[in-house]
């Protein structure tokens, strides 16, 4: 589709360098013309274009560019590039500018987020820590299977004693994580430190490896200090942090990942009051649990799969895995895929078929309430997952 812009300077060629963050767009054409990728690219970066009191140049420096247009039976597309300058590596900045006001427009979704190779140069995007093969090495094992989590329940109600002694359970079993739930919140630090210790010990006791991945709500207390935050809670013995990245902020999760070298868990509350699909007036998904997550620096993030009671449809789920492998620029490492919601044991064929190898399959309920013994359910998972694996 041919665009001439009503300002030039938000034509392709005006671009500049390769420091550009690339957001695509997709728009109903029964609601929106053309147009509206101009007044994204000019009203979300400057404002409005007014020469009185900023020079052309800089203005010029500043505006998105729209980079395409295509057309089809019922959407319009376009990729606009924003520059760095506006948003300094800080994602929930750049969140506020490609999607803003705009999640306010009917029929606007943010359909994929991308980044240039000079986003990467001031390491404030790093990416993950930590790799499937990493976390492998931690358990000593040789398998090339992906990896079982189990999720502590009923966690919120558990004492530290409690939730020490199912942890040594399930880790007997041979489940490589176990998480706390997302909606656990202690009353203070010390809460919180005091469990941790009390698996730690029990961990050290019985040389279990399994990992603790322990949800610490970050707080006024955590924010005043992320480093010694997160010292504490390493120190104590976590060996991952569970961040609930929608409720707590996506700069938290950014912040977090410069203050520490710990593995860190995304969690998807509340991700879905952003939309679930293209059809929807919303963020993708895919930029929301894969491409933003990777950015902040996630080493795990979690979706509802497409088999549990929540579930996401496949060819989304496919997105959000995609967007946590696909290459990036300055080899910034993968994020770990780890569908989650109502895993059973007779959905790991399915998982292994569309997520590969190199995921983390995340069960709760199935594990801890299935109606037999914990080691037995989670025994089940393993062999399964064994299994697949050496088909391959």
């Amino acid at each position: 589709m041919i665009f001439t812009p009503k300002n030039k300077a938000i034509a392709p060629e005006r671009k500049g360098d390769s420091s550009h963050a690339l957001a695509s767009y997709r728009v109903d054409k029964k609601i929106h013309r053309s147009d509206i990728f101009e007044e994204i690219a000019i009203g979300q970066t400057l404002g409005a274009w007014d020469e009185r009191f900023v020079d052309a140049a800089l203005l010029q420096s500043r505006v998105a560019k729209v980079m395409a247009i295509t057309e089809s039976e019922n959407f319009l597309e376009a990729t606009i590039a924003f520059p760095w300058e506006l948003w300094h590596g800080e994602l929930s900045w750049l969140l506020a500018l490609v999607f803003g006001k705009m999640s306010f427009y009917p029929g606007v979704s943010l359909s994929s987020l991308a980044f240039e190779e000079g986003c990467f140069k001031s390491k404030k995007i790093s990416g993950p820590v930590h790799s499937i093969q990493s976390l492998r090495r931690r358990f000593s094992t040789t398998t090339s299977a992906p990896l079982l989590m189990g999720i502590l329940k009923p966690n919120v109600a558990m004492s530290a004693e409690a939730l020490a002694d199912l942890y040594s359970e399930v880790a007997h079993s041979g489940v490589h994580l176990v998480k706390d739930d997302e909606i656990r919140h202690d009353d203070s630090l010390e809460t919180t430190l005091r469990r941790i210790e009390k698996v730690a010990n029990r961990k050290a006791k019985e040389n279990l490896q399994t990992l603790y991945v322990v949800h610490a709500p970050l707080n006024a207390e955590a924010f005043a200090s992320l480093h010694d935050w997160s010292l504490k809670l390493a120190n104590a013995g976590a060996d991952a942090l569970l961040v609930n990245v929608w409720t707590s902020g996506l700069g938290a999760l950014q912040n977090l990942r410069a203050v520490t070298k710990l593995p860190l868990v995304a969690h998807p509350a509340l991700a879905g009051a952003m939309g679930q699909g293209l059809n929807s007036d919303s963020i993708d998904p895919a930029v929301m649990l894969g491409t933003l997550m990777r950015a902040a620096g996630a080493d795990l993030t979690l979706f509802p799969s497409p088999y549990g009671k929540i579930g996401l449809p496949k060819s989304t789920t496919q997105r959000i895995s995609e967007a946590c492998r696909a290459p990036w620029p300055a080899n910034i490492q993968p994020t770990i895929p780890v569908p989650s919601a109502g895993i059973k044991p007779e959905h790991v064929a399915l998982a292994c078929q569309d997520f590969g190898q190199d995921f983390i399959l995340n069960a709760g309920t199935a594990i801890f309430a299935s109606g037999q013994s914990v080691a037995d359910s989670a025994r089940e998972f393993l062999e399964k997952l064994e299994t697949f694996s050496r088909a391959q």
